[in-house]
């Protein structure tokens, strides 16, 4: 699946699917955007999801908030939300309340949440 829409760029990747945000804001469209592209691989795909941050200069609590809510989600799941890009200030508010992990899964973790199911 490569779905290129307005502000991302989405495309299967290995164990992953990866979503890049282009636009250098963001604003409303974007968010909605992100929101109906997030729940369409989480309801529609069993897989892991990448996102590259790297083109938002600035990354709001509110943004930052829903994509917590939706790493844990994922987690609930046995998949994970890994985030690239991250902008200095919100690294370290993920490391100031332990929530790095639940972004930045170690290796295990992944290869644990993408085995085949037994039985």
């Amino acid at each position: 699946m490569a779905k290129k829409t307005k502000y991302l760029s989405v495309r299967e990747i290995q164990n992953a699917y990866e979503i890049v945000i282009s636009s250098k804001e963001v604003h409303a469209e974007l968010e909605d955007e992100l929101d109906s592209v997030m729940h369409m691989l989480f309801f529609q795909t069993r897989s892991h999801i990448q996102m590259d941050l790297s083109n938002l200069p600035y990354l709001p609590l509110t943004l930052l908030t829903k994509l917590l809510n939706m790493a844990r989600d994922l987690r609930l799941k046995k998949r994970v939300l890994v985030l690239n890009g991250l902008t200095l200030a919100s690294h370290h508010y993920l490391k100031r309340f332990g929530l790095t992990k639940l972004v930045f899964p170690s290796e295990a973790i992944l290869r644990e949440s993408h085995r085949d199911p037994k039985g």
